[in-house]
C-alpha cells in the first residue's frame, strides 16, 4: 500500500474534500448528513452548516467543493490535530506489531478489497483508519486470525464511501458478488460476504463520529478528537492508519488503559463518552459490562473503578428518559444487551452489574423483563 501525501497547508490553499471546520456561506461546516434511505451515492451526501443542527431533516448543501463557491478552507485535516506523542510506530509499541497489521490487511486471510478501497478513498482526498476491535486486539496480542471482521472509519461521508466501495468491488473479480448494505439511522455502510451473509458484515464503515447532541438527524464528521469522545471506552478509541503504518491514540489514553501484561499493568475500563444522551449512556453501560466480563481473568483485572464511578454518577431517572424515546429504543438496547451479555442470569453477570450501581442494575433488570 502506498503513502499518498497529505495536504499540509491550512486556509484556501488546501484542496480535496470539504472538512468540518471549513466555512460555507460564512458558516462553519458542522458535519455531513445523507438524504438516501437505500444505498446512497455522493449526490445524497449533504453538508450541515452552523445553525442547522436542530433542523428536523438533513439540509440540502452539496458536499462537492465545486458547488460551493463561498468555501473557505479553515478546517484542519484530522491528521493535523494530533500531538506527536499520540501517534506511534507499531514496532515502538511492541516488536512485530507492524507485521501483524500488514498481515491483517494483506495476508492470506485478509479481505482482498480492503487495501484497494482505502487507497481509492485516499486518491479522492479521503483518509481512513481501522477502528473498533481490530486495532485494540492486535495491539494487545491477537493475531490476524483472531480478528473476524473489520471496522473502518474516515472522512468520507456515506455516499462517497459507498460509491468507492462499489467501484473497488466491481474491479476485483473475487469480490464483485459482495453485497453492500446501508443503515440510514446510523449512516453505517456494510460490505457483506455473499457466502456467509448471515454471520454479519465482512467490513463496516462509518464516518468519524459526532456527539449525538450535535444534530437532530444522523451525521458524521472529520474530527478525530470528537470521534473519540463519542465512543464508549478509551480502549476502543485506538485507530490504525494503514497508509502511514501508524497507531493513533487521539485522546492519549488508550494505550495506557489497555495495560501491559509483562509489567502486570491491568487493563482499565474508562468511559470516553462526553455525551449526555441517555441512550448513548445506556450503551456505554452495556459495553462496559461486556468488557468487564470478558477481561475478568485474574484478581484486579480489569481495573473497573473509573467505569464504576461513572456509572454510579448517572442520573437516577436514566431509564425514564429512555422510555420517552419509545419502544424502538428498548428493542435496540435489547439487541445490544444480547450481544454484550450472552448468559444474563450467570452469577458473574449479577455480581458485575451490582458493582456498577443502581442504574446499571435497573437497566439489566428491565432488559431481563423485556426478554421474558
Amino acid at each position: 500500500m502506498g503513502t499518498p501525501s497529505l495536504p499540509q497547508q491550512r486556509g484556501d490553499a488546501r484542496t480535496g474534500p470539504i472538512l468540518t471546520g471549513d466555512t460555507v456561506e460564512d458558516r462553519p461546516v458542522v458535519g455531513f448528513a445523507c438524504t438516501a434511505r437505500a444505498l446512497p451515492t455522493a449526490r445524497d451526501d449533504q453538508l450541515v452548516l452552523g445553525g442547522e443542527e436542530d433542523a428536523g431533516h438533513p439540509p440540502l448543501h452539496s458536499t462537492d467543493p465545486a458547488d460551493q463557491p463561498s468555501l473557505t478552507r479553515t478546517g484542519p485535516h484530522p491528521c493535523e490535530q494530533l500531538e506527536p506523542d499520540r501517534v506511534h510506530r507499531p514496532d515502538d509499541i511492541r516488536p512485530s506489531l507492524a507485521g501483524r497489521f500488514r498481515e491483517l490487511l494483506h495476508g492470506p486471510r485478509s479481505l482482498p478489497f480492503t487495501a484497494p478501497l482505502i487507497e481509492r478513498l485516499a486518491a479522492s482526498g479521503h483518509h481512513s483508519w481501522l477502528s473498533g476491535g481490530a486495532p485494540r486486539d492486535v495491539v494487545t496480542g491477537a493475531g490476524p486470525g483472531g480478528v473476524h471482521d473489520l471496522d473502518l472509519t474516515g472522512t468520507a461521508p456515506a455516499g462517497a464511501f459507498t460509491e468507492a466501495a462499489r467501484a473497488v468491488l466491481d474491479l476485483d473479480g473475487l469480490s464483485a458478488e459482495h453485497v453492500q448494505r446501508f443503515n440510514p439511522t446510523t449512516l453505517t455502510c456494510a460490505i457483506l460476504d455473499p457466502v456467509a451473509r448471515t454471520h454479519g458484515p465482512a467490513l463496516d464503515y462509518r464516518g468519524l463520529g459526532l456527539l449525538r447532541e450535535a444534530t437532530r438527524f444522523p451525521a458524521t464528521g472529520s474530527d478525530l478528537l470528537q470521534d473519540s469522545r463519542q465512543r464508549d471506552l478509551t480502549v476502543n478509541t485506538l485507530l490504525y492508519d494503514p497508509l502511514r503504518d501508524l497507531v493513533v491514540d487521539p485522546l492519549g489514553q488508550a494505550l495506557d488503559d489497555l495495560g501491559d501484561e509483562p509489567r502486570q499493568t491491568p487493563r482499565r475500563l474508562v468511559p470516553a463518552l462526553a455525551s449526555t444522551d441517555p441512550l448513548a449512556r445506556a450503551e456505554v453501560l452495556l459495553r462496559g459490562l461486556k468488557f468487564l466480563l470478558r477481561w475478568h481473568r485474574r484478581p484486579g483485572e480489569p481495573d473497573d473503578e473509573p467505569l464504576r464511578a461513572w456509572a454510579r454518577a448517572l442520573p437516577a431517572d436514566l431509564l425514564d428518559r429512555i422510555d420517552a424515546r419509545g419502544p424502538d429504543t428498548w428493542q435496540h438496547l435489547a439487541a445490544l444487551w444480547e450481544q454484550c451479555v450472552p448468559d444474563p442470569t450467570a452469577p458473574a453477570v449479577t455480581e458485575a452489574v451490582q458493582r456498577l450501581g443502581t442504574v446499571a442494575t435497573r437497566l439489566h433488570t428491565r432488559l431481563l423483563t423485556e426478554a421474558a
